[in-house]
Order: C-alpha cells, then sequence, then structure tokens
C-alpha cells in the first residue's frame, strides 16, 4: 500500500491545544497492492488530537510530533467507520510516506492496534 499526500493539512489549534481544526480540506491519494485507488478528502472543519501520544516521559520523547498527516487521516478514516483493521494499515503507510523510522512507525501502528478499539467504537 502506498499513501500520497496531494496537501498539507492546514490545522489550527481549538481550546487548550489539544484539539485541532482543519481550516481547508485535506487531500489523500491511497494506491491499495492489488491496484484499487481511493481518493481521501478529509473536509475543512475536521476535528483531530493529531498523533495522540501518552503522556508517560519515555513514549512522549520518543513518538510525539511525529506522523502528524498520518494521524489526521487515521483520526477521519474512524471517525467515518472504515473498516479498522485497514485504516490502522492506512495509518502504518502513512507514517512511511511522512519519512517515521521502522522502530517508531512499528510501535505507533502497535498503539493503535491496541489502544484504537476504545476510539473507534466511541465513533
Amino acid at each position: 500500500m502506498e499513501v500520497t499526500f496531494l496537501n498539507d493539512p492546514h490545522v489550527i489549534t481549538v481550546g487548550n491545544g489539544d484539539v485541532w481544526r482543519l481550516a481547508a480540506p485535506f487531500e489523500v491519494e491511497i494506491q491499495e497492492d492489488g491496484g484499487c485507488t481511493h481518493r481521501v478528502t478529509v473536509p475543512e472543519g475536521t476535528e483531530t488530537d493529531l498523533a495522540s501520544v501518552p503522556r508517560l516521559p519515555g513514549a512522549y520523547l520518543l513518538f510525539a510530533n511525529r506522523g502528524r498527516r498520518a494521524a489526521v487521516l487515521h483520526d477521519y478514516l474512524y471517525e467515518t467507520r472504515c473498516p479498522r483493521r485497514w485504516a490502522d494499515a492506512v495509518f502504518r503507510s502513512a507514517l512511511r510516506t511522512e519519512g517515521v523510522g521502522v522502530f517508531s512507525r512499528f510501535f505507533m501502528w502497535l498503539g493503535v492496534r491496541i489502544g484504537g478499539g476504545v476510539v473507534y467504537a466511541a465513533y
């Protein structure tokens, strides 16, 4: 799977800075291994917490402020009820596109696989 960001998300802070809102649409293309291509438009006004990382010192130092475009896309895929396993696979591929290293990418993906079920069920 290959993820191509067609533009960068333009986000503005909402409230205390833990929530962000898209100020313009964010366009992404997802190329499946089988050849199917999906174009995703995350609409203006969509809210995200970007890459939510536990505030544990080690985790925060290793993973904070990485993969923001991937996180915006992933939050939207969860919000729109795309199949969770697929959304998480897209997240991992999007992290690779952003240049997130193998170690960080694996643990960020593992974090959404382990902790994402609660968030996914809340939508």
